[in-house]
């Protein structure tokens, strides 16, 4: 995809994550420069997830999505809820922990999930940046802390 293309529509996507947005959802914007975006979810009583997608060919492809620490250290674990989209096993392409969910591009490469097309999902509104950050945030308010 032409960069010009994929860093207009990762901007329109990000310009929504406004500070009013941001701290009514106790969100930590850490970087939104194409074609990353860091974002720490925090919460009383539990430690920070943080979240950096790494959108370089948004939206032909889908995001990277990458758990970190508050210090942005990778997750030897993922958040635990039970039937949730934070999966522990090892993803064969980056042997850590992953986002196992429509949306995120490990989910979509992975060997289970490989006939789940990112174009079935792309063009919808709950798709977005924003949407997809929305989707693992409220996974994670479920997660055990």
């Amino acid at each position: 995809m032409n960069e010009a293309i994929s860093k207009a529509l990762f901007e329109r996507d990000v310009r929504g994550l406004s500070d009013r947005l941001l701290a009514s959802r106790n969100w930590k914007l850490y970087s939104k420069e194409f074609p990353v975006l860091d974002v720490g979810f925090r919460a009383d009583g539990r430690p920070e997830l943080r979240l950096r997608l790494l959108a370089k060919n948004w939206n032909e492809e889908p995001a990277s999505v990458e758990l970190l620490n508050s210090a942005g250290e990778f997750l030897a674990q993922a958040p635990r809820h039970p039937g949730g989209v934070f999966n522990n096993s090892a993803h064969p392409a980056t042997g850590r922990p992953f986002v196992c969910m429509a949306g995120a591009r490990e989910y979509h490469i992975h060997s289970s999930h490989v006939n789940d097309s990112w174009d079935n999902y792309r063009s919808k509104p709950a798709y977005t940046v924003g949407g997809i950050l929305t989707q693992l945030w409220n996974a994670w308010l479920k997660s055990t802390p």
